[in-house]
């Protein structure tokens, strides 16, 4: 029963994660190693930074829901493993925003589960280089065990998981299964990017001197006459790298294509654009600012509900099917992403928000405080606004200006009220 249980097997070379990398390839071999040509490329390599430290920066915490809402669970043994340190070796910001990068870049990545009996000791960024499922299928196999990871760690450290041992990150997809990292779709626009900028590294290393070309002035077309005349040339010529000569009889034309011309800057920001737009990174994040840009925060609110909220969700579920048992699930534990981090407010935003959910019972004012980072007070208050009632009470008539008058004080009695 190869499914049942990890054993040694005769591998099917033919299923790969990225198989289409090598139909696919740019121009003769094209570096698609994960340590590729493509993270060279400025703008995709910022938006890979941005989308992994965006995810990175946000804690994980794990969380019940109890009679008196959700409270965080510190108690519980994998608080402190997902929330600082996630293996003997990385902090929690560097597995998660290495988990996301390889995700992002690689098209899946992976988390290897360290577990020591029924509890969990450790999770391992992987890179995730092979995948085989029963050859009868998802839906027909009986097996307990339907899909084996072939994985690649730290140092070339190698070895094979089923998926219940597995974090799985997965980018796009077209049967759920196997993925296509983004860059192979961005493909073009990945290689015009790159030779722009290698076009431009060229000029600069050429002091901004483009191209020549040296004409003989005379009307020479014996082959072996252009040959003397190219042997002379040899020899005469001579030049420091910066200055050169150039024999009497000849001409020199520059070859020049002005960056104008050639629309460089445009050319360069519609590729800008297509890398920033299949990523989900806004132009402003990448310093391009518009008269008309929203504001920062309209960014971010739009950047996470478009981009970061269906990753966050997809870790989590992972998390909590293969983190947490059953009975945990039923306890009400569940791990999640604090995302407050990315919709940090200006102070006067801040203040305004805390002020009226404060006012209206929402947040008590010990939460608030904690929200500033403020010294607590000894019992925590929750107040509610005055003259506020319920549909319920106004059609009973229970309100306080109808049947049940608030008692007249002495004070009220001596003034006549």
């Amino acid at each position: 029963m190869i499914f049942d249980k990890l054993i040694q097997e005769k591998r099917d070379t033919s299923v790969n994660v990225n198989d289409w990398n090598n139909i696919y390839s740019f121009e003769n071999g094209y570096d698609v190693t994960p340590v590729s040509k493509q993270l060279k490329e400025s703008t995709y390599y910022s938006c890979i930074r941005i989308i992994s430290e965006s995810i990175a920066k946000c804690p994980l915490q794990v969380k019940q829901e109890t009679d008196k809402g959700e409270i965080e669970a510190t108690d519980h043994y994998l608080y402190d493993l997902l929330n600082l340190r996630p293996n003997d070796y990385m902090n929690a910001v560097t597995v998660i925003k290495t988990f996301v990068t390889l995700g992002k870049h690689e098209g899946i990545s992976g988390l290897y589960i360290d577990r020591q009996g029924s509890k969990v000791i450790g999770l391992y960024p992987i890179k995730i280089v092979g995948i085989i499922v029963d050859d009868i299928g998802l839906i027909k196999s009986v097996k307990n065990n339907k899909i084996l990871y072939d994985w690649q760690g730290v140092n070339g450290e190698t070895g094979s998981s089923f998926d219940a041992d597995i974090i799985v990150l997965k980018d796009f997809t077209l049967d759920g299964i196997n993925t296509r990292a983004t860059r192979t779709i961005l493909r073009e626009s990945l290689d015009t990017s790159l030779k722009s900028q290698s076009y431009l590294n060229s000029l600069f290393g050429n002091g901004l001197t483009n191209k020549i070309v040296v004409q003989l002035t005379s009307d020479i077309k014996e082959e072996k006459e252009i040959s003397k005349i190219q042997a002379k040339f040899n020899r005469i010529y001579s030049n420091n790298n910066r200055i050169f000569t150039v024999p009497a009889g000849y001409n020199v034309s520059p070859l020049n294509l002005s960056l104008s011309d050639a629309q460089f800057t445009e050319l360069r920001l519609m590729s800008k654009k297509d890398i920033a737009g299949a990523m989900g990174v806004p132009l402003t994040f990448l310093g391009e600012i518009k008269e008309n840009a929203k504001s920062e925060g309209h960014d971010m609110l739009n950047f996470l509900v478009n981009t970061l909220q269906v990753l966050f969700t997809a870790i989590e579920q992972e998390m909590n099917w293969k983190l947490l048992t059953s009975a945990e699930r039923t306890k009400g534990y569940k791990i999640k992403f604090d995302m407050n981090v990315l919709l940090k407010m200006d102070k006067a935003t801040e203040a305004t928000v805390i002020t009226t959910y404060v006012k209206n019972g929402v947040y008590s004012l010990n939460y608030a405080k904690k929200l500033l980072g403020l010294p607590l007070l000894g019992k925590d208050v929750t107040t509610f606004p005055s003259g506020q009632v319920t549909l319920e009470q106004m059609m009973n008539g229970n309100t306080s200006y109808t049947n049940n008058p608030p008692p007249i004080t002495p004070q009220q009695q001596k003034e006549g009220v």
